[in-house]
């Protein structure tokens, strides 16, 4: 019976990491924009069945069959510092594991990254603002799926951007 659970618990880790591997491999992916506010964010497009955009045409809600979520959206954001967004992100955590932020001193551009976990769920938020746009990407998934979602979550985040040219808000 010991030796059947220690196989099953190996033949579910070694499927957890096929499956992140493969829906991490670039043909499986897509790109959304959003004309509105100017950015565009990448997923694997097979993860995600249920897609739903808000009416304003500000953002979109993306979710898996195993309960993981990702939201991505946009505003105007006129305030000097990202302080009130950052405090925000960092409230919905129990426990923070990361807090980054940083500012491009010739642009005035920032962007700030929290990550951390709220009871079993594992939460990553990576936000920019260019000029008087804020954009946001968060991820939320289950803390047992960490190994299934951890690439994909980095995948999507690196390639949150700006359009060229900016938002018809």
């Amino acid at each position: 019976m010991f030796r059947t659970g220690i196989v099953m618990l190996a033949l579910q880790a070694a499927w957890g990491a096929a499956y992140a591997a493969a829906a991490a491999s670039a043909d499986r992916w897509t790109t959304w924009h959003n004309p509105r506010f100017g950015f565009s964010v990448c997923y694997p497009q097979g993860l995600f069945p249920v897609t739903r955009q808000s009416p304003q045409n500000h953002g979109i809600v993306m979710e898996s069959s195993d309960s993981a979520q990702m939201i991505a959206a946009g505003m105007i954001y006129t305030r000097a510092t990202l302080a009130e967004p950052i405090r925000m992100e960092k409230e919905r955590l129990t426990h923070i594991a990361l807090e980054s932020s940083s500012r491009d001193l010739r642009t005035g551009d920032a962007e700030f990254i929290v990550s951390g976990t709220r009871v079993d769920q594992i939460l990553y938020t990576r936000a920019m603002r260019k000029g008087d746009r804020l954009i946001a990407v968060r991820f939320r998934y289950p803390e047992s799926l960490k190994s299934r979602y951890a690439p994909i979550v980095e995948r999507m985040a690196d390639c949150l951007r700006f359009s060229e040219k900016g938002g018809d808000r």
